[in-house]
């Protein structure tokens, strides 16, 4: 069986940055990029967080990767409540993929019991609607807002975090001395092999939730941080496995805190009308991002499916998009549309947002006009009662093989992947 040590923890730049000095088994290379090793690195000093502590966001990324492989992980200290939490994950995890998770253990010579003294509370933050759901919820916790450079902006992509870091600046509703940054290389310690482990895509399918909650844990002990909370994407009306949800964030423990999936009960429709109130009620201005796509020039694309789906809520609660960071497309419903051909193919969590937008377009409240009521009505009736069911996933198995093989060729092929991408533009 495979074998991952980790050797070592080290602090480096007057203790902000954590080192990881691990070893693997030959049989097991493949799927780590050894010349980038996992790190990770704040803006605060996190230097007296417990050991046990201090490894946990290496063991969040790690263990996952541990239980779908197949390999076994050592190591000389871990908080005991994490370590009791990791065998919880493992078997929620089982369930979800029953032919997938392998024989693994976790070896660890010495269990530390930590107590973290506070009651502060923190939420992980990325701007978009979820995250701003929930921090407008709990607004009145004052909670602290972690941002993390690597998981939705690479980390050598610095223009486009600097950008990010600028519309933050620029929000009066956030607490600017209670943001904190963070910046780990949780999505590129691994080669595109850890990808193929399952269809649904290795950091949205399986990791993001554990990762992101992971990296909270030094910054939980320096900042007396014990209520932890992640913005739900979903609801309890609809279940399928992801990386994040119940089930696996709210099994997220270590020393004397609690992890909370926030807005678990709010579709995302919810969530604008929520937002659009407190903006309306506090006469504040919110630039919501919801996607990160290489082609956004300003807060958001406004082409992808995600932008698609947010403008559309935001018209359905007759609040003008571009009141919220959007430049809306001349050829918006024409796009809406070009989602439900042939070739559609859409996981059971984002048929349930199109679904969602489908039952707050049939209730045929007031809606923010574009440029002609007539039209946009006709378009947004013709919406409402599309037959997902006899659109999307007729032809799944040949659109996921093709996504594979993109996969492997971009990884393996990148020069003739970028021809590729050429033919194809």
């Amino acid at each position: 069986m495979g074998k991952l040590t980790l050797h070592k923890v080290s602090r480096s730049e007057n203790g902000r940055e954590i080192h990881y000095s691990y070893e693997v088994s030959k049989d097991i290379e493949k799927y780590f990029r050894l010349d980038n090793p996992y790190y990770i690195k704040y803006d605060r000093n996190i230097s007296t967080a417990p050991l046990g502590l201090q490894v946990i966001p290496f063991l969040s990324n790690v263990m996952p990767m541990s239980w779908f492989v197949g390999f076994d992980v050592y190591m000389d200290e871990c908080d005991e409540t994490f370590f009791e939490s990791l065998q919880i994950l493992k078997k929620q995890f089982h369930e979800f993929f029953p032919n997938n998770v392998k024989k693994s253990e976790l070896h660890v010579k010495s269990l530390i019991r930590n107590e973290i003294k506070g009651t502060n509370t923190s939420l992980l933050f990325s701007g978009g609607l979820d995250s701003y759901d929930s921090l407008i919820r709990n607004i009145d916790k004052n909670p602290y807002l972690i941002s993390v450079h690597g998981a939705d902006v690479e980390i050598a992509d610095t223009d486009r975090w600097n950008k990010f870091v600028q519309f933050n600046s620029e929000e009066r509703i956030i607490d600017h001395g209670r943001l904190f940054y963070v910046e780990s290389n949780l999505r590129e310690f691994y080669t595109y092999r850890v990808d193929l482990l399952t269809d649904l895509g290795w950091w949205g399918g399986i990791q993001h939730g554990m990762a992101l909650l992971g990296v909270l844990a030094p910054l939980s002990y320096t900042f007396g941080i014990t209520d932890i909370r992640i913005a739900a994407s979903a609801t309890y009306e609809v279940s399928y496995s992801w990386g994040s949800s119940p089930k696996i964030d709210e099994n997220m423990r270590w020393a004397n805190t609690k992890v909370t999936h926030d807005g678990y009960d709010q579709r995302r429709t919810d969530k604008v009308d929520n937002v659009v109130a407190f903006v309306d009620q506090n006469k504040e201005n919110i630039k919501l991002r919801v996607c990160f796509a290489e082609e956004r020039s300003g807060h958001n694309c406004n082409h992808c499916h995600k932008c698609q789906r947010t403008i559309l809520s935001l018209i359905l609660s007759n609040a003008n998009p571009a009141d919220y960071g959007f430049v809306v497309p001349d050829n918006l419903y024409e796009m809406l549309f070009s989602n439900f051909n042939e070739n559609a193919v859409m996981t059971v969590g984002i048929k349930y947002q199109w679904t969602c937008l489908q039952d707050k377009a049939r209730e045929g409240g007031a809606f923010f006009v574009l440029d002609d009521y007539d039209r946009e009505k006709e378009y947004l009736e013709r919406f409402a009662h599309l037959d997902l069911d006899s659109i999307v996933n007729k032809n799944e198995q040949q659109v996921k093989q093709r996504k594979r093989t993109r996969l492997i060729l971009r990884e393996k092929l990148p020069f003739i992947y970028k021809i590729y991408q050429k033919l194809r533009a």
